[in-house]
């Protein structure tokens, strides 16, 4: 990229674009869509899974989210250059160093902002949630001091399995969401925190970790 020029905004779903006066630089860096998350087992995974298949049946306008890409979501960054990831990862492992693994729960479905006008649909997380929402803040505060926005609502504990794109799904999904009985699906370790990676595809996002900060003696999460 030109000295001194910067990525054109973007919303959430674009995908990297540069540009000078020149035109498109073809050998520019692009920037990495990124996020902050915990990783689920693929036990409790497939178990979700399950759940899904049941709601795809009575609501199939809805976009389900693939069963491997299933992840607790702790902060969403959007578009970052490259050379900021190791910064990152280093201002997460000092900011979690003194945190020991713990674990979560998986249990229960519902939606935002209500069953009732669902558009977000979720399985929750019961037991381990203010273990959670602890590492959350502390992966606000390290990544504020980097120059991220601090996130303008409070951090809730779920795993998004669906989003809702229009009234169709909606009024098919709610009903179901009224009426569901889902329980525990199992339970993760949490030993680590993972900065990923988002490759928008026409057929779907594709996820992959860029690295992996490991809690007080943790390891990557497992379930049960």
């Amino acid at each position: 990229m030109a000295e001194g020029r910067r990525p054109s905004a973007m919303t959430c779903d674009a995908r990297p674009t540069f540009s000078d006066d020149r035109g498109t630089a073809p050998d520019a860096p692009q920037p990495i869509r990124t996020f902050i998350a915990v990783l689920i087992s693929e036990d409790i995974k497939r178990r979700i899974g399950l759940v899904e298949e049941e709601f795809k049946k009575l609501a199939p306008e809805v976009k389900w989210v693939a069963e491997e890409n299933l992840h607790v979501t702790l902060k969403f960054l959007g578009n970052v250059p490259a050379e900021r990831l190791e910064r990152i990862a280093a201002a997460l492992g000092e900011a979690l160093s003194c945190v020991e693994p713990f674990e979560i729960e998986v249990a229960d479905v519902g939606a935002f902002p209500s069953a009732g006008i669902p558009r977000t649909v979720w399985v929750g997380v019961t037991s381990g949630q203010e273990q959670l929402a602890d590492v959350a803040r502390r992966v606000e505060k390290a990544l504020e001091k980097l120059g991220f926005p601090r996130e303008d609502r409070p951090f809730r504990c779920h795993i998004t399995i669906g989003r809702v794109k229009d009234g169709r799904g909606a009024r098919e999904l709610a009903p179901a969401l009224r009426e569901a009985e889902v329980g525990r699906l199992g339970s993760v370790l949490v030993g680590s925190v993972a900065v990923m990676r988002s490759d928008l595809r026409r057929e779907g996002p594709i996820y992959s970790t860029l690295s992996e900060i490991h809690l007080l003696g943790g390891k990557g999460g497992g379930g049960r």
